[in-house]
Protein backbone atom coordinates (compact mmCIF):
# COMPACT_ATOMS: atom_id res chain seq x y z
CA UNK A 1 0.00 0.00 0.00
CA UNK A 2 1.30 3.52 -0.79
CA UNK A 3 2.85 5.46 2.10
CA UNK A 4 2.92 9.25 2.16
CA UNK A 5 4.84 11.77 4.25
CA UNK A 6 2.62 13.98 6.38
CA UNK A 7 4.50 16.25 8.83
CA UNK A 8 3.50 15.78 12.47
CA UNK A 9 2.04 19.28 12.62
CA UNK A 10 -0.40 18.27 9.84
CA UNK A 11 -1.79 15.38 11.91
CA UNK A 12 -4.15 16.62 14.64
CA UNK A 13 -7.21 15.33 16.45
CA UNK A 14 -7.53 12.25 14.31
CA UNK A 15 -7.34 14.18 11.05
CA UNK A 16 -4.56 14.88 8.55
CA UNK A 17 -3.90 17.08 5.57
CA UNK A 18 -1.11 16.77 3.03
CA UNK A 19 1.21 19.48 1.72
CA UNK A 20 0.65 20.80 -1.79
CA UNK A 21 3.41 18.61 -3.25
CA UNK A 22 2.29 15.48 -1.44
CA UNK A 23 -1.35 16.21 -2.28
CA UNK A 24 -0.39 16.47 -5.92
CA UNK A 25 1.36 13.10 -5.73
CA UNK A 26 -1.58 11.45 -3.98
CA UNK A 27 -4.25 12.88 -6.26
CA UNK A 28 -2.49 13.05 -9.62
CA UNK A 29 0.30 10.49 -9.67
CA UNK A 30 -1.45 7.86 -7.54
CA UNK A 31 -4.97 8.95 -8.65
CA UNK A 32 -6.34 8.42 -5.16
CA UNK A 33 -9.89 9.47 -4.41
CA UNK A 34 -12.08 10.13 -1.38
CA UNK A 35 -12.70 6.86 0.43
CA UNK A 36 -9.35 5.34 -0.53
CA UNK A 37 -7.22 3.90 2.25
CA UNK A 38 -3.56 4.94 2.46
CA UNK A 39 -0.66 4.74 4.89
CA UNK A 40 0.94 7.91 6.20
CA UNK A 41 4.01 8.64 8.34
CA UNK A 42 5.32 11.76 10.02
CA UNK A 43 9.08 11.23 9.55
CA UNK A 44 9.56 11.04 13.33
CA UNK A 45 8.81 7.35 13.77
CA UNK A 46 5.00 7.25 13.60
CA UNK A 47 2.98 5.46 10.93
CA UNK A 48 -0.79 5.33 10.51
CA UNK A 49 -3.53 3.79 8.45
CA UNK A 50 -5.72 6.59 7.10
CA UNK A 51 -8.68 7.16 4.80
CA UNK A 52 -8.93 10.08 2.38
CA UNK A 53 -12.01 12.20 3.04
CA UNK A 54 -11.51 14.94 0.45
CA UNK A 55 -9.44 15.74 -2.62
CA UNK A 56 -9.75 19.39 -3.57
CA UNK A 57 -7.30 21.30 -5.73
CA UNK A 58 -3.87 21.08 -4.12
CA UNK A 59 -5.14 19.77 -0.79
CA UNK A 60 -5.80 16.19 0.26
CA UNK A 61 -7.26 15.59 3.71
CA UNK A 62 -8.49 12.58 5.61
CA UNK A 63 -9.05 10.66 8.82
CA UNK A 64 -6.46 8.75 10.81
CA UNK A 65 -7.79 5.28 11.63
CA UNK A 66 -5.06 3.51 13.61
CA UNK A 67 -1.37 3.46 14.41
CA UNK A 68 0.76 1.03 12.41
CA UNK A 69 3.95 -0.76 13.46
CA UNK A 70 7.10 1.25 12.85
CA UNK A 71 10.03 -1.06 13.63
CA UNK A 72 13.46 0.47 14.09
CA UNK A 73 16.93 -0.88 14.74
CA UNK A 74 18.15 -0.16 18.25
CA UNK A 75 21.56 0.67 16.75
CA UNK A 76 21.69 4.22 15.41
CA UNK A 77 24.05 3.96 12.47
CA UNK A 78 25.52 7.06 10.80
CA UNK A 79 26.95 6.47 7.32
CA UNK A 80 30.09 8.64 7.09
CA UNK A 81 30.88 8.44 3.38
CA UNK A 82 33.52 10.25 1.36
CA UNK A 83 31.78 12.48 -1.16
CA UNK A 84 31.19 10.82 -4.53
CA UNK A 85 29.58 11.83 -7.82
CA UNK A 86 25.85 12.60 -7.83
CA UNK A 87 24.50 9.25 -9.12
CA UNK A 88 26.51 7.30 -6.52
CA UNK A 89 25.70 9.85 -3.81
CA UNK A 90 21.97 9.49 -4.36
CA UNK A 91 22.32 5.71 -4.52
CA UNK A 92 23.98 5.72 -1.08
CA UNK A 93 21.15 7.79 0.39
CA UNK A 94 18.41 5.73 -1.22
CA UNK A 95 19.65 2.24 -0.49
CA UNK A 96 21.06 2.90 2.98
CA UNK A 97 17.76 4.50 3.99
CA UNK A 98 16.16 1.23 2.96
CA UNK A 99 18.80 -0.68 4.95
CA UNK A 100 18.04 1.27 8.15
CA UNK A 101 20.70 3.99 8.43
CA UNK A 102 19.85 6.66 11.02
CA UNK A 103 21.90 9.51 9.52
CA UNK A 104 24.16 10.42 6.60
CA UNK A 105 27.39 12.34 7.08
CA UNK A 106 29.31 13.42 3.94
CA UNK A 107 33.05 13.38 4.66
CA UNK A 108 35.96 15.43 3.32
CA UNK A 109 39.01 13.17 2.95
CA UNK A 110 42.30 13.42 1.06
CA UNK A 111 41.21 11.55 -2.07
CA UNK A 112 37.74 13.06 -2.41
CA UNK A 113 37.32 14.38 -5.95
CA UNK A 114 33.87 15.94 -5.75
CA UNK A 115 32.80 19.17 -4.07
CA UNK A 116 29.68 19.02 -1.92
CA UNK A 117 30.82 21.77 0.39
CA UNK A 118 30.69 25.02 -1.57
CA UNK A 119 27.13 24.43 -2.82
CA UNK A 120 25.70 22.53 0.13
CA UNK A 121 22.78 24.89 0.64
CA UNK A 122 21.71 24.44 -2.97
CA UNK A 123 22.01 20.66 -3.03
CA UNK A 124 20.86 19.64 0.45
CA UNK A 125 17.17 19.95 -0.43
CA UNK A 126 17.51 17.46 -3.26
CA UNK A 127 19.34 14.99 -1.01
CA UNK A 128 16.58 15.19 1.60
CA UNK A 129 14.03 14.48 -1.15
CA UNK A 130 15.93 11.31 -2.10
CA UNK A 131 15.87 10.13 1.52
CA UNK A 132 12.16 10.91 1.87
CA UNK A 133 11.29 9.00 -1.31
CA UNK A 134 13.26 5.98 -0.11
CA UNK A 135 11.56 6.08 3.31
CA UNK A 136 8.14 6.14 1.63
CA UNK A 137 9.04 3.16 -0.54
CA UNK A 138 10.43 0.94 2.22
CA UNK A 139 7.84 1.66 4.90
CA UNK A 140 9.99 3.49 7.43
CA UNK A 141 8.41 5.77 9.98
CA UNK A 142 11.50 7.87 10.68
CA UNK A 143 13.44 9.95 8.18
CA UNK A 144 17.24 9.67 8.41
CA UNK A 145 19.08 12.94 8.96
CA UNK A 146 21.25 14.33 6.15
CA UNK A 147 24.07 16.27 7.80
CA UNK A 148 26.31 19.03 6.53
CA UNK A 149 29.71 17.83 5.20
CA UNK A 150 32.55 17.69 7.73
CA UNK A 151 36.26 16.85 7.80
CA UNK A 152 37.29 13.28 8.50
CA UNK A 153 39.51 14.16 11.47
CA UNK A 154 36.64 15.96 13.20
CA UNK A 155 34.37 12.92 13.01
CA UNK A 156 36.55 10.16 14.42
CA UNK A 157 35.72 9.79 18.09
CA UNK A 158 37.15 6.44 19.12
CA UNK A 159 35.37 3.21 19.89
CA UNK A 160 32.08 4.09 18.21
CA UNK A 161 33.70 4.19 14.75
CA UNK A 162 34.18 1.37 12.24
CA UNK A 163 35.94 1.65 8.88
CA UNK A 164 35.18 -0.54 5.88
CA UNK A 165 38.72 -1.65 4.96
CA UNK A 166 40.44 -4.64 3.33
CA UNK A 167 42.59 -5.32 6.40
CA UNK A 168 39.62 -5.39 8.74
CA UNK A 169 37.86 -8.11 10.71
CA UNK A 170 35.00 -10.16 9.33
CA UNK A 171 31.53 -8.64 9.87
CA UNK A 172 30.82 -11.20 12.60
CA UNK A 173 34.01 -10.31 14.48
CA UNK A 174 33.51 -6.58 13.99
CA UNK A 175 29.94 -6.79 15.26
CA UNK A 176 31.04 -8.68 18.38
CA UNK A 177 33.50 -5.90 19.14
CA UNK A 178 30.74 -3.29 18.78
CA UNK A 179 28.15 -5.17 20.83
CA UNK A 180 26.38 -2.96 23.33
CA UNK A 181 27.04 0.29 21.48
CA UNK A 182 23.86 2.07 20.43
CA UNK A 183 25.43 4.80 18.25
CA UNK A 184 27.99 3.84 15.61
CA UNK A 185 29.69 5.75 12.81
CA UNK A 186 30.44 3.69 9.71
CA UNK A 187 33.17 5.15 7.46
CA UNK A 188 33.44 4.34 3.76
CA UNK A 189 36.25 5.89 1.72
CA UNK A 190 36.41 7.54 -1.69
CA UNK A 191 37.69 6.05 -4.93
CA UNK A 192 41.14 4.77 -4.02
CA UNK A 193 40.15 4.48 -0.37
CA UNK A 194 41.31 6.43 2.65
CA UNK A 195 45.03 7.15 2.74
CA UNK A 196 47.37 5.16 4.98
CA UNK A 197 47.78 8.24 7.16
CA UNK A 198 44.00 8.58 7.57
CA UNK A 199 43.64 4.91 8.49
CA UNK A 200 46.52 5.08 10.96
CA UNK A 201 44.97 8.16 12.56
CA UNK A 202 41.63 6.33 12.90
CA UNK A 203 43.34 3.27 14.36
CA UNK A 204 45.14 5.47 16.87
CA UNK A 205 41.79 6.90 17.96
CA UNK A 206 40.41 3.40 18.63
CA UNK A 207 38.37 2.85 15.46
CA UNK A 208 37.48 -0.71 14.41
CA UNK A 209 37.98 -2.08 10.89
CA UNK A 210 35.65 -4.38 8.95
CA UNK A 211 36.36 -6.36 5.78
CA UNK A 212 33.59 -6.63 3.16
CA UNK A 213 34.91 -9.55 1.15
CA UNK A 214 37.40 -10.57 -1.51
CA UNK A 215 36.70 -7.92 -4.11
CA UNK A 216 36.87 -4.15 -4.45
CA UNK A 217 33.43 -2.55 -4.10
CA UNK A 218 32.18 0.76 -5.41
CA UNK A 219 31.51 3.31 -2.69
CA UNK A 220 27.73 3.00 -2.98
CA UNK A 221 27.93 -0.81 -2.85
CA UNK A 222 30.29 -0.72 0.13
CA UNK A 223 27.98 1.60 2.08
CA UNK A 224 25.00 -0.69 1.57
CA UNK A 225 26.93 -3.90 2.23
CA UNK A 226 28.54 -2.57 5.41
CA UNK A 227 25.31 -1.02 6.74
CA UNK A 228 23.37 -4.23 6.19
CA UNK A 229 26.16 -6.34 7.69
CA UNK A 230 26.21 -4.30 10.91
CA UNK A 231 22.51 -3.65 11.39
CA UNK A 232 21.43 -7.23 10.80
CA UNK A 233 23.99 -8.40 13.37
CA UNK A 234 23.61 -5.68 15.99
CA UNK A 235 19.86 -5.12 15.63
Amino acid sequence: MPQYLIPAENIRNGEFFASADESNHIARAARARAGDEIEIFDGKGNRYRAVISSVSGDRVAGTVKEALPSPEYKTRLTICFAVVARPALESILEHCTEAGADAFQPVLASRVQFDLFSDWERRSGRLEQVVAAAAKQCGRGRLPEVRKPAKLDDLISGGDCVFAAAEGLSPDEAARGLAGKTEIKLFVGPEGGFTRGELDFARGRGAAFMNLGLYTLRAETACLAAASALLTRLG
